[in-house]
């Protein structure tokens, strides 16, 4: 357990930090966008997934980073510590800054007058979040490439814009309309593809 939080202490203070804050001013950004007074159900909506959920690709993505240096990768993966290990204490870092994403936006359009159900609204933007981040990292996975991560992920968010409606229920946008029956197939392959890119990083 040891070895597991100094590899992601070490993660974090050597390449994340950069991530957490433009993240952090990104989703900063957003609030001189739209106004968070007095916003109905889909409104809210809008804020979440216009806004915080793209934090996913931000957060999501760069897991791999270190390793795109071919030499460090062969490097870690000389040592005893199995690569899932190396990294396990990475995602869960980005899914509790998610989370806290996500808990602290309905936060503030509750104390603006807000009128939305909290719950409801905290899971499908978690799991929109959480299924577009994984598009990022499945990608940076795959080719070894961060940057084809970030556009991939960017590629899918755009195409949704206009697209949505031919993208069943992977479709992004859906709370805006006042469906979420998306949660369930986008959590699921969500974790399929997280899963898998870390047993694909091992071989």
């Amino acid at each position: 357990m040891e070895r597991i939080v100094r590899a992601g202490v070490s993660f974090l203070k050597s390449s994340y930090i950069p991530h957490l804050l433009f993240t952090f001013l990104f989703c900063l950004a957003s609030g001189g966008l739209m106004s968070f007074r007095n916003l109905d159900e889909g409104q809210a909506a809008q804020v979440m997934e216009m806004y915080v959920t793209f934090a996913g690709i931000l957060l999501l993505t760069p897991l791999f980073l270190p390793e795109g240096n071919r030499e460090i990768w062969q490097l870690e993966k000389s040592k005893e510590m199995p690569m899932w290990q190396l990294y396990l204490p990475r995602v869960l870092t980005a899914l509790v800054v998610m989370a806290a994403l996500v808990s602290i936006f309905p936060l503030i359009m509750k104390q603006g007058g807000g009128t939305f159900d909290y719950g409801r609204l905290w899971l499908g933007a978690f799991v929109e979040m959480l299924f577009l981040g994984s598009i990022g990292f499945a990608v940076s996975a795959i080719t070894n490439q961060t940057v084809l991560g970030y556009m991939l992920a960017v590629i899918y968010y755009a195409v949704n814009m206009g697209g949505g409606k031919y993208l069943g229920k992977f479709a992004l946008f859906q709370m805006m309309k006042g469906s979420y029956g998306f949660i369930v197939p986008m959590a699921v392959s969500a974790c399929v593809l997280m899963v898998g890119s870390v047993l694909l990083r091992e071989r």
